[in-house]
């Protein structure tokens, strides 16, 4: 427990240094319309991001990443529930089987590749220990995106997301928030209302998870 621990107050602390960024512009129309004419070079550009190539350009992982939403691949409500039991558990061994085969289909998922990550460092699995690095490039790269997506702190600047377990990694892993206060839906966006460490003021972030309410939509007829 106290190397998850470890590992998770890591994350936070990398992500906070990154906390002064710009900026970029997403555009979610011309990401789709790359995406489904031209899926062999999204994939492949997926096939650098699975490797951790760090050379992929802040619009490439924006391709990589909300493209993702557009592929035949896409699920934002399935949750893993086998493997988020074997997490809960400290079951490694079984979440580093469960998650790997889950990256495999959802390579993006920032919840995925945490618990990818924590298992890889807990178990002894030479495979896994080699991923380790790999995994952090990755969700060194997906976390940074996101950052980079929007302000966050503003309704016209929010982050920009691909599923709801992603709000919840980006409040608790990424941002370091000590306590969740509440949530609520404001004008399409999703409102997060968090404190920091060591900072009794309340603040709210904001979030763009259209795409998932979209599928949902899409998806309950």
């Amino acid at each position: 427990m106290r190397k998850l621990l470890f590992i998770l107050v890591m994350m936070a602390a990398a992500a906070v240094a990154r906390a002064e960024h710009n900026t970029i512009d997403i555009d979610l129309n011309l990401i789709k319309v790359g995406v489904t004419t031209h899926p062999g070079r999204y994939y492949d550009l997926v096939s650098r991001f699975v490797t951790g190539d760090t050379t992929l350009t802040s619009q490439e992982m924006a391709t990589v990443y909300y493209g993702y939403a557009f592929s035949t691949d896409y699920d934002p409500t399935d949750h893993y529930d086998e493997l988020t039991k074997a997490y809960d558990k400290a079951d490694y061994d079984a979440t580093w089987r469960l998650a790997k085969q889950a990256l495999e289909y959802n390579p993006v998922s920032l919840d995925l590749t945490i618990k990818a990550l924590v298992a890889a460092t807990n178990v002894d699995n030479e495979e896994a220990r080699k991923m380790i690095p790999i995994l952090q490039n990755r969700y060194d790269m997906v976390y940074g995106l996101i950052l980079e997506s929007g302000a966050g702190i503003t309704k016209d600047s929010p982050f920009i997301v691909i599923c709801e377990d992603d709000i919840s990694r980006i409040v608790r892993n990424v941002i370091g928030a000590e306590s969740l206060l509440g949530s609520a839906e404001i004008n399409g966006l999703q409102a997060v209302k968090i404190t920091l460490p060591d900072d009794d003021r309340q603040h709210i972030l904001y979030f763009d998870n259209s795409l998932q309410r979209k599928y949902e939509r899409d998806n309950s007829k």
